[in-house]
């Protein structure tokens, strides 16, 4: 009695339903019925929405920003180690003309040592391959101290001896007579101020020493810039920092040339940082050398 009863109940749930519209089943679900009679309802599994590929180009605007500040990035690397590399060569080849600049006899040496070396510019980059959202390339506080000295026109110094040998009836300095040597020029400069690729660079020189060269293959060093003689120095006094004496004449028919070398110390600052970088500054005179007959009777 019980199954009868089911069976008619599912026979007119299926009746129902095949006269049912479409509509009046959910769009989620499907229905079913098997030989029995019975009818199962079955939900739908939803399709998950599909995401479209993203093409190479279809970046939003702070992706490429940020594509171009790295590409900026990497140019502004690649030209502060390309300037780096430059600026080292420059500073062998600056540190070989000191050098000889501090050996440099003309008495020896005929061909001098040439013209000091030029820095390598600061690099800019164009706006063809840069778009600005970065930093330029910028040189360190040291790099831009070099280059900032390199500018600065140092005055070189005529090296000073006295006495004069204008000064006497012979015009020639006496064989064995204590000579004075200083620096016979300014001594100190600055301080100045100079920008090199927007960083600011204060600089300051001293002669910190000298070395004179005499021409008959002896050389004088003295620390700091020498005391000047003057016509109130006692005859035959010798110099209190700096002097010399000769033991041979030049003479006849020629001078001896003395070339003096001032080493300036040049103090920079620039960016809280500071060193002080070396320049030697060369000049020469000529001096004529003789002895001096005294006749007894």
């Amino acid at each position: 009695m019980r199954r009868m009863i089911v069976l008619e109940l599912a026979l007119m749930i299926c009746a129902i339903s095949a006269v049912m519209p479409p509509s009046a089943i959910a769009d989620s679900t499907t229905k079913r019925c098997g030989k029995t009679g019975r009818c199962y309802v079955i939900a739908k599994k939803e399709p998950r929405p599909s995401t479209p590929a993203r093409r190479t180009g279809d970046l939003s605007p702070g992706s490429r920003a940020d594509r171009q500040n790295a590409a900026d990035e990497s140019r502004v690397k690649e030209a502060n180690k390309k300037f780096s590399a430059a600026l080292a060569v420059y500073d062998r080849r600056l540190a070989s003309y000191n050098r000889c600049l501090q050996t440099f006899d003309p008495s020896l040496n005929k061909t001098g040592c040439g013209s000091a070396p030029t820095p390598p510019d600061v690099p800019r980059l164009s706006s063809a391959t840069f778009s600005g959202r970065g930093n330029q390339p910028t040189p360190t506080a040291g790099q831009a101290a070099a280059i900032a000295v390199a500018r600065l026109q140092l005055p070189s110094i005529p090296p000073g001896i006295g006495p004069s040998p204008d000064i006497n009836p012979w015009n020639m300095a006496a064989v064995g007579y204590p000579l004075w040597l200083w620096a016979d020029g300014t001594t100190n400069v600055g301080p100045i101020s100079d920008s090199v690729a927007g960083l600011s660079v204060s600089l300051e020189a001293e002669v910190s020493s000298l070395a004179f060269r005499m021409g008959d293959g002896n050389t004088v060093r003295c620390a700091g810039s020498g005391h000047p003689w003057t016509a109130a120095v006692q005859p035959g006094t010798k110099s209190p920092s700096c002097g010399y004496s000769y033991a041979k004449p030049s003479l006849p028919g020629r001078t001896y040339t003395v070339t003096a070398v001032a080493n300036w110390a040049v103090t920079w600052t620039s960016n809280g940082q500071s060193g002080v970088i070396n320049v030697p500054a060369v000049d020469t005179t000529e001096l004529p050398v003789g002895e001096l007959q005294v006749l007894v009777r």
